[in-house]
């Protein structure tokens, strides 16, 4: 087993603000608390523990030991639980969408970043007790986006005609889709045993959020991790009056300016626009939109409608039914949570850059962001044969294109690159021209036209060779993008596609090991795992 880095920007996946804000760029002093370092996180303590609300504390612990009635408990996730309870313990928390079977292998990765940022900080900071969250973002209704997952290029999807928040789904149609993915991997050393594993999580579950908690209290619970579900009336009881507030004073929408315009002039998109109302209401399987209309706060479909006294009114009686939207869901989190770093894939950076101004206008201690590791899985079988193509780890990162031209050149017996070829030209041309300026003046445009047609010859007869070599070693160079194209499935980097299931069908439990022990949280390179 060993482990390689590569720079992000090598990668040719990742977005420029990415890219920037992992280089510590100073534009972005104005948009964070500061960048991720232990350091920096140690200073993060003090702020939070100055801003955070400790009252908060006893009501966090009770709901989450109500949240895991009838899971058993690591001695670690037993040990922070109670640890919540003391005015000296943070949280570093991820967070993600209920992905079927937890969808593509960054959701792993994310878990993973945060379990690793704890175990550095504890050892740097003994007096204090830091504890890894996952949020389970079990609100969200866009079904689409996680009803599915691909296993070696097989799309398995389940389909339900439910409606509403996707952690209340229920799970009586998923046995097709596990007994589909079943016939796929048997026969594999760790195959039956994941299937069991799933069985267990998905048909003994009444609903998809019970299933998703059970899969990664699986997979993480000897690590201590603790997953909230903060779908919960007592949770959102605690923020009954920043609800308030976002209808009444569109928090979100004229706080967040400062830090978008700041965005813009840096010249970054903007991953999510904030509306006017960033909450959303459920009731009956559906989660609708709020939106203002001639002075009154209603539903999307104006099912419901309230002016400001009757909301205010009915989120004290029901806040279970309100529901912040992807911008408000981190003010929701930084305020019940005593925590002092969010850790997120690329969008969710992006989009919580957007965020500072409004956390400053309300007091509320706005976290260190930190990128999640990124990270590729290379099987020892894959590794020969790239060794045997002779293509190196960087080249394999190309595109399907600039890989051929590679390979070709570093193929072919001929000299291929006709650079040196030019650059005589090239100098050629220029002492004609300079003697053509001490005599002859008019001669000079005739030798520019004759020197751009030349090079075009050339470039035109390079481009042919290359062609007539392509041909020769055609086989070898299929060979080698066959690979790569079992490496990036769907043209795609494998963490955002492969889902854990295709390793972990040989490596069983020993698979999330091997990946916890090769990713350093704060270093922010790409990693490249072989094993």
């Amino acid at each position: 087993m060993s482990l390689r880095e590569i720079e992000y920007t090598d990668t040719n996946a990742f977005s420029k603000v990415l890219i920037d804000y992992n280089s510590n760029k100073k534009h972005f002093s104005e948009l964070i608390s500061n960048f991720p370092s232990v350091d920096n996180l140690t200073k993060q303590v003090s702020f939070k523990s100055k801003n955070y609300n400790h009252s908060f504390r006893s009501s966090l612990v009770q709901e989450i030991n109500n949240q895991y009635q009838g899971i058993e408990l690591s001695e670690n996730q037993k040990k922070n639980i109670n640890n919540l309870s003391q005015k000296n313990t943070y949280t570093i928390t991820t967070g993600h969408q209920l992905n079927l079977f937890t969808g593509p292998l960054y959701f792993i990765y994310k878990i993973i970043t945060v379990i690793n940022l704890c175990e550095k900080m504890q050892k740097s900071n003994p007096k204090d007790n830091f504890v890894p969250v996952f949020w389970m973002a079990s609100e969200d209704h866009d079904f689409e986006e996680i009803n599915h997952f691909f296993f070696k290029g097989d799309k398995f999807p389940w389909d339900t005609d439910q409606n509403g928040v996707v952690g209340e789904f229920k799970l009586d149609s998923i046995k097709e889709v596990i007994d589909r993915f079943e016939k796929k991997i048997k026969d594999f050393p760790y195959g039956i045993e994941l299937i069991e594993i799933i069985r267990e999580c998905y048909l003994n579950s009444k609903d998809l959020s019970k299933a998703t908690r059970k899969l990664v209290n699986y997979l993480f619970s000897k690590y201590g991790l603790i997953i909230i579900d903060a779908n919960n009336k007592n949770l959102k009881l605690l923020f009954k009056d920043t609800f308030e507030r976002e209808l009444k004073e569109r928090l979100v929408y004229n706080e967040s300016k400062k830090s978008i315009n700041l965005l813009n002039k840096l010249n970054y998109s903007i991953q999510a626009n904030p509306r006017e109302v960033n909450l959303f209401y459920i009731e009956e399987q559906r989660r609708e939109r709020i939106i203002e209309k001639g002075g009154f706060f209603q539903t999307l479909s104006a099912s419901k409608k309230w002016n400001l006294d009757e909301i205010k009114i009915e989120i004290s009686n029901n806040p279970e039914k309100f529901s912040p939207n992807v911008l408000f869901r981190p003010i929701f989190q930084e305020y019940i949570l005593p925590n002092i770093c969010y850790v997120g894939g690329p969008a969710e950076v992006s989009y919580w850059l957007q965020l500072k101004s409004v956390f400053d206008s309300i007091d509320l201690s706005y976290p260190i962001i930190l990128n999640r590791n990124s990270a590729l899985l290379l099987e020892k079988k894959a590794l020969k044969k790239l060794k045997k193509l002779n293509i190196t780890i960087d080249e394999i990162f190309l595109s399907e294109n600039k890989l051929k031209d590679k390979l070709v050149r570093k193929y072919s017996k001929l000299e291929l690159d006709f650079t040196n070829l030019k650059e005589q030209l090239l100098k050629q041309f220029t002492e004609l021209r300079n003697k053509a300026k001490k005599t002859d003046k008019s001669f000079v445009g005739a030798l520019s036209a004759q020197e751009k047609k030349q090079i075009n010859g050339l470039k035109m007869l390079e481009k042919r060779l290359i062609k007539s070599e392509k041909k020769v070693y055609q086989e070898k160079i299929n060979r080698a993008l066959e690979i790569r194209k079992q490496i990036f499935p769907n043209d795609k980097l494998q963490e955002r596609y492969s889902n854990f299931s295709e390793f972990y069908i040989n490596e069983g439990e020993n698979l999330i090991e091997i990946i916890k022990n090769n990713l350093d949280p704060l270093n922010q390179k790409f990693s490249i795992i072989e094993f």
